[in-house]
């Protein structure tokens, strides 16, 4: 990462502000979709040691605007059962994003990305109530996805398919919840010694399209209500995810 920033300016600049922007606009619509699109795309040209932090931070930064909002329409119940489960699942996700190659890291996050894309299309049955281990199972799983790769918001949006809630409630108690999964992953990324100064720079150059993508997309969605998200963030992180795995086959062999 050092050499990384080394490199006068920020290499593929253009693309990184196109990406965010783009993630940024899904997040303010959808309550998710941020890291994921995000990160999929930055890890194209990226080390996902620089990626993962600095879009944690934007994903932050940019939902600060989101939480007041979101907070009276949140099940705060729902987002303590999946804050427990985070609880274990984010030191163990560090673990991954410090550990593992990255070109592997890359691989994996891109297979994840893409195998939750598809879940998302089969669009599962809805159950008749609320399973508590269950959230908490999937609290676990969202926040190692969250501290090893940014994505923790996926595997909460496959679950949230199958509760009987409104698409409001869904999305303020995603909000609420990530908000608090990327503020304490960030913290221990800092104790671990993964996020330091070096990071102002691009987080810098690229927090403005996200603050405006968030407030444009929470604009739209207050002004057009979508019966469902799958038409907005699908087709993008099957496309972002499908080109990293492309990527990640071709420099593994």
């Amino acid at each position: 990462m050092a050499d990384f920033l080394s490199n006068p300016g920020i290499p593929h600049l253009e693309l990184a502000l196109l990406l965010v922007s783009l993630a940024a606009l899904v997040r303010g619509y959808t309550g998710f979709g941020f890291a994921a699109i995000a990160i999929t795309g930055l890890n194209l040209v990226w080390p996902p040691q620089l990626s993962v932090p600095v879009i944690l931070l934007l994903d932050l930064i940019g939902t600060l605007g989101l939480l007041g909002a979101a907070w009276p329409a949140a099940d705060k119940g729902l987002i303590g059962r999946f804050s427990l489960g985070a609880l274990i699942g984010i030191p163990l996700g560090l673990t991954l994003l410090i550990q593992v190659p990255e070109t592997h890291l890359k691989l994996g996050i891109s297979i994840g990305v893409l195998l939750m894309s598809l879940l998302l299309m089969r669009r599962p049955q809805v159950s008749s109530r609320e399973h508590h281990w269950l959230t908490r199972t999937i609290g676990g799983v969202s926040g190692a996805f969250t501290a090893a790769a940014s994505v923790g918001g996926l595997p909460v949006v496959c679950y949230l398919l199958t509760v009987p809630l409104s698409t409001a409630v869904q999305r303020a108690s995603m909000v609420i919840f990530l908000a608090a999964t990327d503020l304490v992953a960030l913290l221990l990324l800092y104790i671990s010694g993964v996020f330091d100064t070096s990071l102002i720079a691009p987080v810098l150059v690229l927090l403005i399209p996200t603050i405006l993508g968030v407030q444009v997309g929470q604009w739209a969605f207050h002004r057009r209500r979508p019966q469902s998200f799958h038409p907005v963030a699908l087709p993008i992180l099957t496309l972002l995810s499908v080109s990293g795995l492309g990527m990640g086959v071709y420099k593994l062999f």
